[in-house]
């Protein structure tokens, strides 16, 4: 189940240090993957479908076949901001790199 406590700035700011490459955006945190090849592309795409279905939390995705980037970005919609659902959002995608 989603978590949509809300996070204040210094909340956000404190995981952001732990999620390399996310960025803050307005009400929302980005990061766009750099990927080496389509096997990668492919399994991440996956992983990213994976992800979703485990949080209940549906993010932005943005895929960019010419630079093979997948850009992420999320927020909670319902709470006009971040919350801790989209800290565990990113913080899965991010296991898929570990």
């Amino acid at each position: 189940m989603e978590d949509k406590t809300r996070l204040t700035d210094e909340q956000v700011n404190e995981y952001l240090k732990e999620l390399e490459g996310w960025q803050r955006e307005f009400k929302c945190i980005t990061k766009r993957y750099y990927l080496e090849d389509w096997g990668q592309i492919t399994q991440f795409i996956k992983h990213i479908g994976k992800v979703i279905e485990e949080t209940n939390h549906h993010p932005d995705i943005i895929f960019h076949t010419a630079t093979k980037t997948i850009t992420i970005s999320t927020t909670t919609h319902s709470e006009g901001g971040l919350t801790k659902a989209d800290i565990e959002l990113a913080q899965k995608l991010e296991e898929f790199f570990k």
